[in-house]
């Protein structure tokens, strides 16, 4: 049995064709709606290695302007004029530099949850998986051929102490890290997502819809961002491959557990 987390959750009463009923709706997204109704967007920082908020972060928004996470990590902002993509730069001592970009949708943000690495010493990399509140439960793997299987399952931490799985999430929403002290540049690796919560439907549209973000970090920057594929049916991600010590993408959802 997997060890569940909990959760801090609001009984809400919906009114809906007619009907009163009640829902349960985690705080941050409740406090995250409100604010759009009063004109503002949210966009939640959190520490890759332990899931905590990140205060006091300088966040830059193209054409919007300058902002800084509060105490919950959270960076409030205007809702702009004009739909589309807007770059972000997030920066704060202690943590690598991170720029991506977001979607802003008849006033609402595609997707409001970024994890960022702390800083990390010369040669390692760091992989950091986010998602929406559903499936409950994606798992991180990374394999590294004839060798060794990171995962919650398998094992935390290889023999020789180069990889960790930093954090496992079965709540939603992640993150879930791994984290390579040293690229063994004479090896084949691969790194894949795992949707647990469905894992008995071959034709679950769920990891499609999880609006899972896989980020890679190294060399003291934001290397690689990958986004599942939409519309696609499946419960396994094959994200990427290290060949040569070199990132090289896959991005496609299947219905087969790799080899190691």
């Amino acid at each position: 049995m997997r060890k569940m987390k909990k959760s801090l959750t609001v009984i809400v009463g919906l009114f809906i064709s007619g009907q009163f009923l009640l829902a349960q709706i985690p705080r941050q997204d409740i406090d995250d709606a409100f604010e759009e109704i009063e004109g503002r967007l949210t966009l939640n920082f959190f520490n890759a290695l332990d899931g905590k908020p990140i205060p006091e972060g300088k966040v830059l928004i193209e054409d919007i302007g300058d902002f800084q996470t509060d105490i919950n990590g959270k960076a409030r902002f205007p809702i702009p004029e004009e739909d589309g993509i807007y770059k972000v730069t997030f920066r704060k001592e202690g943590y690598i530099e991170t720029k991506f970009e977001i979607e802003i949708m008849a006033g609402t943000l595609f997707f409001d949850r970024i994890s960022i690495s702390p800083a990390l010493t010369l040669g390692a990399l760091r992989i950091v998986l986010d998602w929406g509140a559903e499936p409950t439960d994606l798992d991180a793997h990374l394999v590294k051929y004839r060798q060794y299987h990171i995962s919650y399952r398998d094992k935390r931490t290889s023999e020789d102490e180069q990889v960790r799985l930093d954090r496992d999430d079965t709540n939603g929403y992640g993150p879930e890290t791994i984290t390579l002290n040293r690229v063994d540049a004479q090896a084949g690796y691969l790194f894949y997502v795992h949707d647990y919560s469905n894992g008995a439907n071959h034709n679950s549209l769920a990891l499609s819809k999880s609006k899972a973000c896989v980020k890679v970090y190294g060399d003291g920057q934001l290397l690689n961002i990958f986004r599942v594929p939409l519309k696609t049916k499946g419960l396994v991600w094959e994200v990427f491959r290290i060949e040569n010590g070199r990132i090289v993408p896959i991005n496609q959802v299947t219905n087969s557990k790799p080899l190691p």
